[in-house]
This record gives structure tokens, C-alpha cells and sequence, in this order.
């Protein structure tokens, strides 16, 4: 008696050999084409986001505008711890390196004593424009004030 397994066993190696090779091979060779468009240079894009007023306030007020904020918050501290500081109390500040400017108004030290945070506004004098923040800063590790949240607000 003759046994083919033999013969099956090469071919079925061979089928498997050119399978992978194909497998490997086809992603060489694929083209796509945007949905929507017949721009092949071009793609378009299908999904996004919306910005939020959060995204809006971070990408208008650098981190040095808001370590400037805060550093004015610092220098008030002692009215601060008191409870002295009236809601008129009005703090400018001045970014000399972007130009950016502002003043911070309405401090509220309601939340200071529970939990070393104040609710503040500021406006911003960016190349966005004029525009008004409501911002929260709170004390960081080493006691210093730090710009926590800051989002659009309206007038």
C-alpha cells in the first residue's frame, strides 16, 4: 500500500508559505481614499471635538499668565488668612515677555479657610482678545497659590 500523506503534508507547508507571504505583502500595497472626497492628497477628517470654555481659557491664558495670577494671590495672602479682602480688591497684572495683561476681581475667600482655595475673576487682554475668567486658585504643596481651574465667563 501506498501512503500520499507525504505529498499532502509539502503541499499543505507551501499553501501555508504563500498565505503568510501574501498576508505580509498585501499591506504594502494598499491605497485608501477619504470618505466624501476624491482628494487622494488630501484626507478628510471625519471626526473632532468641541472645545470647551476650559479648553478656550488655557489656550488664551499661558501657564506664565496664570503663575503670574497666582503670584499676585500670594502677595495678599495675609488679608487673605483674615478675611479682609473685599470683593472690590482688584490685583493687575502684566506678562512682559507675551504682552498679555489683565486684572483679577471679585476674590472670593468664602472656601479659603476649609480648604486653602479662592474663586476669583479676571479679565485678559490677549491677542485672542479682551475676554473674563472665572478661575479658582489653591494652595500647591509648598503653600504657594496655583491656578487649579480657569474657564470663560460670562459678563
Amino acid at each position: 500500500m501506498r501512503s500520499y500523506t507525504a505529498g499532502t503534508v509539502r503541499i499543505q507547508h507551501l499553501a501555508i508559505a504563500i498565505g503568510c507571504a501574501g498576508l505580509l505583502l498585501s499591506g504594502c500595497g494598499q491605497v485608501t481614499v477619504p470618505m466624501g472626497s476624491n482628494d487622494v492628497d488630501t484626507p478628510t477628517i471625519i471626526t473632532g471635538s468641541i472645545t470647551s470654555s476650559t479648553d478656550v481659557a488655557y489656550s488664551d491664558i499661558s501657564e506664565e499668565d496664570r503663575d503670574l495670577i497666582a503670584s499676585h494671590l500670594d502677595e495678599i495672602e495675609t488679608e487673605l488668612a483674615k478675611g479682609s479682602v473685599s470683593p472690590a480688591t482688584s490685583l493687575p497684572w502684566l506678562n512682559a515677555l507675551s504682552g498679555n495683561s489683565g486684572t483679577v476681581t471679585s476674590i472670593d475667600t468664602g472656601i479659603f479657610g476649609e480648604t486653602g482655595c479662592v474663586n476669583f475673576k479676571t479679565t485678559a487682554n490677549t491677542i485672542a482678545g479682551i475676554k473674563l475668567y472665572a478661575g479658582t486658585a489653591c494652595r500647591d504643596i509648598t503653600q504657594r497659590f496655583a491656578v487649579t481651574s480657569l474657564t470663560v465667563s460670562d459678563a
